[in-house]
């Protein structure tokens, strides 16, 4: 994957997905990846929400984003969107939780039209490249 076709990725799933939050309630779309740099250091996935278009740089997010740091594209190992994730929150001492859904399918269907390799099951859209 070239840095156009991790921007493009990300610029198509802000799209199609909707607005990201930090937390899994506040967000509208969500998705977890990790980087070879964490692969070979502390085995981390981050997940937020999709970033906003102004927070894709030309080689990497924007540090002080949606997304907890700045991440180079070409570190980016693994990128994957649930059809479905989980969300709970307590407002004013009441508990709430339920899940959300994403089109990943429509993704897909956009991804495709951008020439960017990935993979789509019933349950995620992913790019994984190890």
């Amino acid at each position: 994957m070239q840095d156009e076709q991790w921007k493009r990725l990300l610029e198509l799933a802000r799209v199609v997905l909707g607005k990201g939050a930090w937390a899994s309630w506040a967000s509208d779309s969500w998705c977890g990846w990790t980087t070879f740099s964490s692969l070979e250091h502390q085995l981390t996935y981050w997940a937020r929400g999709v970033p906003d278009a102004e927070e894709l740089l030309a080689d990497r997010t924007v540090d002080g984003g949606l997304w907890p740091q700045s991440f180079y594209y070409q570190d980016l190992a693994h990128i994957i969107f649930p059809a479905r994730f989980y969300w709970e929150h307590v407002v004013a001492g009441v508990f709430q939780s339920g899940y959300k859904t994403q089109d990943i399918a429509r993704l897909s269907a956009e991804l495709h039209k951008a020439a960017i390799p990935h993979r789509l099951t019933e349950l995620v859209l992913e790019v994984k490249l190890y």
